[in-house]
């Protein structure tokens, strides 16, 4: 094994060590989320659910974009802002199609399959986010 194979390996072992050691944000709402999907009673009921989840998570996204800006130099800020700015542009592509994809299936559970979807890309970023935040701190104090 070569030594750039062997530090890329290495540094995926650490940035995951390090995700699994910080807390994950959004944890409350996950619970949330799965108390008000064992109540549902019907698709209807399901897909309000995720919507709901969608909503928090989408807010929580915004906490820890937030907080990854918060006290960086302004270069690196700048970059941050045009990256999510990028970000944002394909997520409004990525969720245009997975609506023209999950509309032309019948039945009624695939509007909720599509909320999923959202909700599970907005949530993976948030994740992303305070990831990215947390990986230079070393004191042993996350979140």
């Amino acid at each position: 094994m070569n030594k750039l194979t062997l530090l890329v390996l290495s540094s995926g072992l650490f940035f995951t060590a390090l995700a699994a050691h910080a807390e994950t944000p959004g944890k409350a709402i996950d619970q949330k989320l799965q108390a008000c999907s064992q109540k549902a009673v019907s698709t209807v009921d399901s897909e309000t659910c995720l919507q709901q989840g969608y909503a928090e998570w989408d807010k929580e996204l915004n906490v820890q974009y937030q907080a990854l800006l918060k006290d960086q130099p302004a270069e690196v800020k700048k970059a941050i802002v045009q990256s999510q700015r990028d970000w944002l542009t394909y997520q409004k592509s990525y969720f245009s199609a997975l609506d023209n994809f999950y509309r032309q299936q019948q039945g009624t559970i695939w509007g909720m399959v599509d909320v999923q979807a959202k909700l599970d890309f907005i949530r993976q970023k948030a994740i992303e986010l305070h990831t990215l935040k947390v990986s230079t701190d070393m004191s042993g104090e996350q979140g």
